[in-house]
């Protein structure tokens, strides 16, 4: 598959994420008592910062809690825009809740916020690949594949190495209860998992390019994923695709004449159980998706 590169300046970002902070006020949620408010603040910060109208004593600190709040904006940004073209009521409890989870991730061992924010992450891939999905089953992820039946999605946001067998068995046993409790036999299992937070930091690389940064996410994912197949694969099923690996990474570019001196990365890995049509046209479509569409 050709990999098409997504750039856009932090101005633009911006303008983004204020469309967010009103589409959460739209939908009753007070977005400056959350940490959504805490991102804007910070961004304001930054641009105060650049442009020499304050001075920040705690350089490393503030950098920390700006990379922080640039992967979660982006994040957020994506599913809004997939979620307002539809009818968002379903989706309207998950929604409240990814507003209530702490500032930093990985703060916690319990943050059901970026939980909910990992299933409605992959529910908006699977929107924006076409499909009509429902989120208040017994899976996560509930996805009409139209002529191919129905994909159950279990996603597991992994947040220690120690816990991705244990998280993925879980999964797949999940999934596999899911099927077995439909009559047709059109019904398939996806495991999603989401390994940002046990990526090796890139934040001392400095690419010169969008496309270099992403060939960095990427090599850093595939060697991660490679060294635990086996943990990646624990528990799998034949009912089940495989594996859909989900990270996301935030990092400077080294050119200074760049208007935007960072970008935002997300990349995804895929492992099939087995061979199986169905997934191979799959994959493509929940790949490569721009946070603007």
């Amino acid at each position: 598959m050709t990999t098409t590169y997504y750039e856009h300046d932090f101005d633009n970002l911006i303008l983004m994420y204020d469309e967010v902070c009103n589409w959460f006020s739209g939908l009753g949620f007070e977005y400056s008592k959350n940490r959504y408010g805490i991102y804007k603040r910070f961004f304001q910060k930054f641009i105060d910062l650049a442009e020499g109208k304050i001075v920040e004593d705690d350089l490393l600190g503030f950098k920390r809690s700006f990379d922080n709040a640039y992967i979660e904006v982006n994040e957020i940004i994506r599913i809004k825009n997939c979620l307002s073209n539809i009818e968002v009521s379903e989706f309207l409890d998950q929604v409240k809740k990814i507003t209530s989870g702490q500032e930093f991730r990985g703060n916690t061992d319990n943050d059901q916020a970026r939980d909910f924010l990992f299933e409605l992450s992959i529910a908006s891939r699977f929107i924006q690949a076409g499909y009509s999905v429902t989120l208040n089953g017994i899976c996560d992820v509930v996805v009409d594949l139209v002529d191919d039946g129905m994909l159950f999605v279990e996603c597991k946001r992994v947040k220690s190495e120690a816990q991705i067998e244990k998280n993925v068995k879980k999964a797949n046993k999940q999934v596999l209860k899911r099927i077995s409790s439909e009559k047709s036999s059109k019904v398939h299992g996806l495991v999603a998992v989401n390994i940002t937070d046990l990526l090796p930091k890139t934040n001392m690389l400095y690419p010169d390019s969008q496309s270099a940064a992403t060939a960095i996410h990427r090599g850093v994912s595939n060697n991660y994923v490679k060294a635990r197949l086996d943990r990646f694969s624990a528990g799998s099923k034949n009912k089940c695709f495989g594996i859909m690996v989900e990270s996301q990474i935030m990092n400077y570019l080294s050119d200074k004449a760049l208007k935007n001196g960072f970008i935002y990365s997300r990349h995804t890995e895929y492992l099939p159980y087995t061979e199986n049509s169905i997934f191979k046209r799959l994959a493509p479509k929940l790949s490569n998706q721009d946070i603007i569409r």
